[in-house]
């Protein structure tokens, strides 16, 4: 008998292909329920440097869904994958980039946590991404002890939020119409305040007089009836339009305050001027205290607003350079910046361009600068100073004349007791402080003001030396238009002066020509400008 055929086993199930474990999708209001990280976790945690790569790693070990835009970028196309793994190569990155991207309360709480490891890290980006106030505390706070020098913190319109006492009486209320109230109450707080930069706004783009302004608006609603224009009822997209021909205010300016009024005539969408100027009329005015003073204060005044302080805060740690371009800053968040300002320890330039920073905002940061020996560069391009914002700060930067004696007497009186304020400060300062990497941040000595007699052929005059840190100030695209107020200006400051496109740019520039053509300097001998160096185009 032939042998029995041997059955052959039958081929094995291919096996399935294990997926890898999917992770959940960041949306915004995924983690709304974390209010503080686990503490064990954060304790333990140790990061590698890179921002990204630790932002993942914390996310996994806490179970929470990622920010897309902090979290590692997968690259799939092979051609950019030679450059990815070279950037992979060099190290931990320099730069964080953070664009256009609404953030969460988690999301910081954990940037808090990573930024500090990241030791190679230089710059942070923060542009668009709509942080309120908790959140920039929150930046503010993982920036505390960290390498990063430059501070892009910009578009970024924040608002006022609850107060401490308000969210406790949140959280410990039993009826909803106590959160309601709460709501209201802070409603009522924005709207105030929205109201009143408002008004400052329509006053300086008029020359100080509100009532001019509701007439140069009415010509643009009704033309040729001034007198009935402003009773006009106009909608939302005719408001916009109003003002943006008037004045060229953005639209995110005026929608808010047509909101506003619109809502207190029970939301029928039609808003007339003369509820605008009625409502503005009614506001509380501040008015600017004399300031005559010949001396500084021994210390600045201090003052503090919720929105002003958040944004300060960034200037009391150990940041060089910060810019707050576009955050809607105006007189009240200036007033509270130029506090910290003014004891800024390792501050090298201020960039605060395309914000609503007016001449009485100028005089704030001009107090600021009699106490701050640091700041290098300060950035206040496409604002509304004008000539008058201008003299505010070249009276506490650069060297003053005095022919009088008596007072030149009171400020060597007043320089002297300064000088025992400043000698105790210094022997409290130490060495400089170093970062993570053991570098030493800029910390500039402290200066000493002079006030130095001179005796010249037309008479005994005495010259006093202010802040001459200050290299370059920077009023490019204000509305400076005052030629002589500019010239006079000039020949005491120090540094350089930026007044591109500014009305006064052009025929400062002429006159310039004009004199070089009148007296031509010596052969073989360059023109030697004094002052302020007019940077003009």
């Amino acid at each position: 008998m032939p042998p029995k055929k041997v059955e052959e086993p039958p081929p094995p199930e291919p096996q399935e292909e294990q997926e890898e474990p999917k992770r959940k999708a960041w949306v915004y209001g995924i983690n709304n329920h974390v209010d503080r990280l686990d503490a064990g976790i954060v304790q333990a945690f140790r990061g590698t440097g890179h921002p990204r790569e630790d932002f993942a790693t914390l996310c996994r070990q806490l179970n929470l869904p990622g920010h897309h835009e902090l979290m590692p970028t997968k690259v799939e196309n092979t051609e950019e994958a030679p450059e990815a793994e070279a950037e992979e190569d060099a190290g931990p990155p320099k730069v964080l980039a953070l664009q256009s991207c609404l953030l969460d309360h988690a999301s910081m709480l954990m940037l808090k946590v990573v930024i500090p490891f990241a030791l190679r890290l230089e710059v942070l980006r923060v542009s668009g991404c709509g942080l309120d106030l908790a959140q920039l505390a929150l930046l503010r706070q993982s920036l505390q002890d960290s390498t990063v020098q430059t501070l892009h913190l910009e578009w970024n319109r924040t608002e006022l939020g609850l107060s401490d006492a308000q969210k406790a009486a949140v959280k410990e209320a039993h009826h909803w119409s106590e959160i309601d109230e709460a709501e209201k109450a802070l409603e009522e707080r924005r709207a105030q305040r929205a109201l009143s930069a408002f008004r400052e706004e329509l006053e300086f783009r008029q020359g100080g007089s509100l009532g001019e302004a509701i007439q140069q608006l009415s010509e643009k609603v009704v033309p040729g009836h001034k007198a009935t224009a402003k009773l006009w009822p106009m909608d939302l997209q005719t408001w916009i339009s109003v003002f943006y021909d008037a004045f060229h205010m953005d639209v995110l300016d005026c929608e808010p305050i047509f909101n506003i009024l619109d809502s207190d005539l029970h939301g029928d969408g039609l808003v007339p001027l003369e509820k605008l100027q009625e409502v503005l009329e009614a506001l509380p005015v501040e008015s600017d205290s004399a300031d005559d003073r010949l001396m500084p204060p021994l210390q600045p005044v201090e003052c503090l607003d919720d929105i002003g302080s958040a944004f300060g805060a960034f200037l009391d740690t150990s940041l060089e350079m910060v810019s707050f371009r576009c955050c809607n800053l105006s007189r009240l968040e200036i007033q509270a910046l130029s506090f910290s300002l003014s004891s800024a320890p390792h501050l090298r330039a201020l960039n605060l361009w395309g914000n609503k920073i007016c001449d009485r905002s100028v005089k704030h940061l001009a107090e600021a600068l009699e106490f701050n020996w640091g700041l290098q560069f300060l950035g206040l391009g496409r604002n509304f100073v004008t000539h008058q914002g201008l003299r505010s700060l070249c009276r506490v930067l650069g060297r003053t004349h005095i022919t009088d004696k008596a007072t030149a007497d009171k400020v060597i009186k007043g320089l002297k007791d300064q000088q025992k304020e400043l000698e105790k400060k210094k022997k409290s300062q130490g060495a400089p402080p170093k970062d993570g990497n053991g570098r030493e941040r800029y910390f500039p000595e402290i200066r000493f003001e002079t006030c130095e007699e001179v005796k010249a052929e037309s008479g005994t005059y005495w010259l006093w030396t202010r802040n001459v840190v200050l290299k370059t100030l920077n009023l490019e695209e204000n509305p400076i238009s005052d030629v002589d107020a500019v010239e006079a200006l000039q020949p005491l400051g120090s540094g350089a002066l930026v007044l591109r496109a500014t009305p006064c740019a052009l025929p400062l520039l002429e006159r310039e020509r004009q004199r070089a053509k009148e007296e031509p300097p010596e052969e073989g001998q360059a023109a030697k400008p004094s002052g302020w160096r007019l940077v003009l185009v």
